[in-house]
């Protein structure tokens, strides 16, 4: 029971750390302070009811938002501002500049790609010739093989042909 009262308790007292971001203007005067912590009493009290909690929470919470809980007059409100800051929609992108190449005499480097070794079918011995990205043909047979990260598949066989 202690810690469902302590549970409402903190629902009860959880809009005042929200409100705790913007200026809030407390402490409200005494007799609504007096109120508020009737309100809350009345909220940790094991003996009320369940409707009398909830008519004390709505009480409380409408307290919480009233304006004679601010010091601000009627009418002053903040103007409304953006939830994020606001950023320009466009950006000048970051020029990035390639050091100048060296003199010809430096060693240099350049990537190819590795000759291919042929595939070479173990059921037929024939050389597996790639015709069309994908797709090799095995000579011997005329079949049309499907090629897979690791090699080549016959459709009517089911065969696997590693590369």
């Amino acid at each position: 029971m202690r810690l469902r009262a302590a549970a409402l308790f903190a629902l009860a007292l959880g809009p005042l750390a929200a409100a705790a971001l913007d200026d809030t203007g407390w402490p409200p005067p005494p007799e609504m302070l007096g109120r508020m912590r009737e309100l809350q009493a009345k909220l940790g009290d094991p003996g009320a009811t369940k409707e009398e909690r909830d008519a004390a929470r709505s009480e409380l919470s409408a307290l919480l938002k009233a304006p004679a809980a601010s010091d601000k007059p009627d009418g002053a409100r903040r103007p409304a501002r953006a939830a994020i800051d606001p950023y320009p929609s466009v950006v000048k992108p970051i020029e990035e500049r390639m050091p100048p190449l060296p003199a010809p005499p430096t060693a240099r480097l350049e990537v190819i790609d590795p000759p291919r070794k042929p595939v070479i079918d173990p059921v037929t011995g024939s050389v597996v010739q790639p015709s069309a990205p994908g797709i090799a043909i095995d000579p011997r047979t005329g079949r049309i093989l499907h090629e897979t990260p690791s090699g080549y598949i016959d459709p009517r066989s089911g065969r696997f042909i590693p590369k």
